[in-house]
């Protein structure tokens, strides 16, 4: 299992056999999380001089994100060998003269910014692209509320907003944006709606949390835009403009909803 997607990475500048091989066997459900983790920890052996902790953690946090963009049936096992990898507070290896702590999932925010990104500037570039935007928003929601990593829920709030608060997207964009978003309310969506308004203002981004040109009520988050938005899933549910696919996340996102407001965990079928 997963050899073909494997190999496809051959090549790949991030690539090396002693973390490819150990996070295929993790995927195809050969070895645990803990081994994995332990493989993949180990100081790469590929190199002609030492590498540095930075380049280490870039590649592997590289190749973890790639499997989230086109596998998403891995999300779960990947938020726990992040978990695990917080774990590896045993390990002293030398990267270059750097020992990394792996306990606080380093690096991961600047490399998993890194990709938010790019793959939000390429979404409309093709099928594949939007279809990665999508994998990865929703592998992000699940980290976000795993706790794992310097990863916020403000990120669910972005996303929403820009899927459900604009005007004239087209119907590629509108399709893509709102699976994206409804990936943030089924995996993360309880957290958001628990979201207080001073945590969303305490950000260095509060001036993108205000108006839109849909939303032109209180700054932030608040009870009456989650209402807005649900509002706004109903009609992506419902408008011929939306793809099959967005109306079925549209209104699986509206139903979670319902199930978050009456206090209950949402079910992701």
């Amino acid at each position: 299992m997963y050899d073909e997607w494997f190999q496809a990475r051959k090549g790949e500048k991030y690539v090396e056999p002693t973390e490819a091989v150990p996070l295929k066997e993790l995927l195809s459900g050969n070895i645990s999380t803990e081994e994995a983790s332990k493989q993949l920890t180990l100081p790469g052996s590929g190199h002609q001089k030492p590498e540095t902790a930075s380049r280490k953690l870039w590649r592997l946090w590289t190749l973890v994100f790639d499997a989230a963009e086109e596998l998403p049936e891995t999300h779960a096992t990947l938020v726990d060998l992040i978990r695990e990898f917080r774990e590896r507070f045993d390990v002293h290896f030398k990267y270059g003269g750097e020992t990394i702590d792996w306990t606080d999932a380093p690096n991961f925010d600047q490399n998993w910014r890194d990709t938010h990104d790019s793959l939000h500037a390429w979404r409309e570039e093709s099928a594949e692209t939007s279809q990665k935007w999508i994998n990865f928003s929703a592998f992000s929601a699940r980290v976000a509320t795993a706790n794992i990593a310097a990863l916020d829920t403000i990120w669910g709030f972005f996303t929403i907003r820009d899927a459900l608060e604009v005007r004239g997207q087209s119907s590629k964009l509108l399709s893509m944006d709102t699976c994206a978003a409804a990936n943030w309310i089924l995996y993360a969506g309880k957290a958001i709606y628990q979201t207080k308004n001073s945590m969303v203002s305490s950000h260095w981004s509060i001036e993108n949390a205000k108006e839109t040109a849909l939303w032109k009520g209180e700054p932030g988050f608040s009870r009456q835009r989650w209402a807005f938005w649900k509002e706004r899933f109903h009609a992506v549910e419902e408008t011929a403009e939306a793809t099959e696919e967005a109306q079925t996340m549209a209104r699986k996102a509206v139903k979670a909803m319902n199930v978050i407001e009456a206090g209950k965990e949402p079910y992701v079928e």
